[in-house]
Formats: structure tokens, C-alpha cells, sequence
């Protein structure tokens, strides 16, 4: 079988982790087919090595915003997808072309944000009337994509559950993601924490991350070790907000902004860290919180979905948009059994393999 994978999309975050693991992998476990791979123009975290049974195409016209990226997959996908004569498509990231390929496609609901209505509320509140059409646009190429696709995968069963909400009519699989080996317990302490005990966030910054509530629980607990956030602005008329507020609520002595840690270095922070304070809540299923429970950092996060499926016992789960409750949960953390938070948390991830995931992969890919 000839498998072309549209992952033009994947350009940070965990879509850049999870096609590096497709990549690497999915040949791998099917040696007698053929995968030609459309990726963007973007430098990955690792090199992802020789195949015979792999191609890579870099798009740079496709590298851009939704709506370039979209004419390119109703054009330039669609020609390379007949002059290879590919037998499936496979699109990593919600959209799949308007115009049709002539052969079955699967699709990737991996994006939940345009499905989330208090997304757009918060876009409505801080980002510029662009960023909303975007997403209104994303909405509705997501639902097209859920409808027309041969098979839609969903990274969680709360977005399977999501997905029901919008399209009753389809029955999702659910293919959590998985870890690499590179984040293990024993990883070494980074020189620039010193000696104290600290939190650690790590994401890209969208209105949805709920930093306002970590900012605001710092506040409320001023006893609470400093935070550490490693990630990139994606919306900035929020970040304003945020450091704004951390101002206002006196506590820019102990939250630093890191704006992003090297991929390679992520396990030393995770591994030292009190705990992975996350208080998102609208998510998938973060690679961020499998790489922390691998290495041995417990999560402290909203008592949300797919958190708690997630993270199960490694988590401590505050109530909802409640930064008292948030405060709470850190202090719950920061005052447990070390040891016995490391191991619930490695146990935890250890049921989230790459392996099992691209092994999942393979059969919808091939049913």
C-alpha cells in the first residue's frame, strides 16, 4: 500500500513530537508499504533517520497560515496524490482537502480548540478579529473533515466525546499518544533552578493555557516555590494580559518566563521540578504531561478532560477556573510523598508508548 501523510501542519508543540515519532516509526512497523510524507518548511527537534520505504517533501508554499496551507492541500496535495498513485490519505491535523483524492482518507482530530466555545470567547476578549475568523474558518474545516473522512482518530476518549457532541454520526477510535525514551527520571538538574524546590509549566501560549488562574494562585499562596514557563507566544493580545497581571498581583519575583527550553533539555526540568503545574483546559492529549509523568513529575492540573484521564493518579486535579483550588492542589503536591509521587507518575506513563500508538496506527491505516 502507497500512504501519503499530510502533515504540512505540524509546526510546533506536540504535532512537531508526534510526526517526528510517525515518522520514525510507522515505516518501521510496516516495511511492505510505501510512505511519501508532506512536512513543512520548519527544522525538527531530532533528525529523523534513513528509511527505503519513506519519503519527505518539504512544502515551504504550504509552511504559511490556514488559509495558504489550504489551498495548497486542494491543489498541490491532491496532484501529488495522483501522480504517486497513493492508495490512502492521511491527514494528521483536522483538515482534510476539499477537493476530493479519489481514495479513502483518514483524518486526525488533533486540535480540540475549534470545537471549544469558550475558546472563541477568550479570542473575542484578546486577540484580533483575524485570529476569530481563523478559527471560525478551522471550525468548519474540522467538521467538514469529521464528516467526509473514510475514518476520524481522536487522541482521547474525551474528544471522541467532543467529536459526538458536534457530528453524533461518527464513531471515533481513540489512539493516545506516546513518549520517547529521551525522558527518563534520573535526567540531570538544570544549573539555572539552583538548589530550591520550583513548579514547572511547559506549553505554547494560547487564551485557552489558564495561566491567569496559576498567576492568580501564586497570588493566593505567596508560600508557593516560583513557577518556571517554558513555551512560545501564540496569542499575544493575551500574554499582555498575563504579564499584566503578574504585575498587578506582585508576584513577578517568582514566575519567569522562559519562552522555550531546548527539546533535549526538557527532561532535566522535568525530572527536578515539584510538579508540572498545567491549567489548561482545553486539550487532547498533551505530549507535555506523558514527558513529565515519565520522568517521574507529577501534574497539577484543572479537574478538566482529558487531564484526569490522562494523568489518573499522578494528578492533582483542582476544581475548574478556580485559582484557590489551583493554589490548593500545588500546595498538595509540594507537601506529598516525593517518592511515592514519582513512582504513581512513572507508572502511569508507562502505558503510553510510541510503540502501542504507531501499532494502532498501522491497523486503522490498514483496515
Amino acid at each position: 500500500m502507497k500512504i501519503l501523510i499530510n502533515a504540512v501542519s505540524a509546526r510546533a508543540g506536540g504535532g512537531v513530537s508526534y510526526l517526528v515519532n510517525l515518522l520514525q516509526m510507522l515505516p518501521q512497523l510496516c516495511p511492505r508499504d510505501n510512505f511519501l510524507a508532506a512536512i513543512p518548511d520548519i527544522e525538527l527537534p531530532v533528525t529523523v533517520s534513513s528509511q527505503p520505504n519513506l519519503t519527505l517533501k518539504v512544502v515551504p508554499e504550504a509552511s504559511g497560515n490556514v488559509f495558504q496551507r489550504y489551498l495548497w492541500e486542494n491543489t498541490g496535495l491532491i496532484r501529488i496524490c495522483k501522480e504517486w498513485q497513493a492508495d490512502r490519505l492521511l491527514c494528521v491535523a483536522n483538515i482534510i482537502p476539499f477537493v476530493s483524492p479519489g481514495i479513502p482518507v483518514t483524518v486526525i482530530l488533533r486540535n480540540v480548540a475549534p470545537l471549544t466555545p469558550r475558546v472563541f470567547k477568550m479570542l473575542r476578549q484578546y486577540e484580533p478579529k483575524l485570529k476569530l475568523a481563523h478559527f471560525y474558518f478551522l471550525r468548519m474545516l474540522t467538521l467538514y473533515a469529521a464528516r467526509k473522512s473514510d475514518s476520524v482518530i481522536s487522541l482521547s476518549y474525551a474528544t471522541a466525546s467532543l467529536l459526538k457532541k458536534w457530528a453524533p454520526e461518527v464513531n471515533s477510535p481513540v489512539l493516545y499518544h506516546g513518549i520517547s525514551s529521551l525522558f527518563r527520571p534520573d535526567s540531570p538538574r538544570p544549573a539555572r533552578v539552583g538548589n530550591e524546590p520550583y513548579f514547572l509549566y511547559v506549553s505554547n501560549l494560547y487564551v485557552y493555557k489558564g495561566l491567569e488562574y496559576l498567576v492568580e494562585a501564586l497570588a493566593f499562596d505567596r508560600s508557593l516555590p516560583r513557577v518556571f514557563v517554558a513555551g512560545k507566544v501564540f496569542d499575544p493580545g493575551y500574554m499582555k494580559m498575563i504579564h499584566e497581571l503578574v504585575q498587578a498581583r506582585g508576584v513577578s519575583e517568582r514566575i519567569e518566563f522562559l519562552e522555550s527550553v531546548k527539546y533535549s533539555e526538557l527532561p532535566g526540568w522535568y525530572a527536578n521540578a515539584v510538579a508540572m503545574v498545567y491549567p489548561s483546559w482545553c486539550e487532547n492529549c498533551p505530549n507535555i504531561l506523558l514527558e513529565a509523568m515519565a520522568c517521574g513529575c507529577p501534574v497539577v492540573a484543572m479537574n478538566i478532560e482529558p487531564m484526569p484521564e490522562i494523568c489518573a493518579d499522578a494528578g492533582f486535579f483542582a476544581a475548574p477556573f478556580n485559582a484557590t483550588s489551583f493554589a490548593d492542589a500545588m500546595r498538595r503536591v509540594l507537601e506529598g510523598d516525593r517518592l511515592e509521587l514519582r513512582r504513581r507518575s512513572i507508572v502511569r506513563a508507562a502505558g503510553f508508548t510510541w510503540e502501542k500508538a504507531m501499532q494502532r496506527h498501522a491497523e486503522v491505516l490498514m483496515s
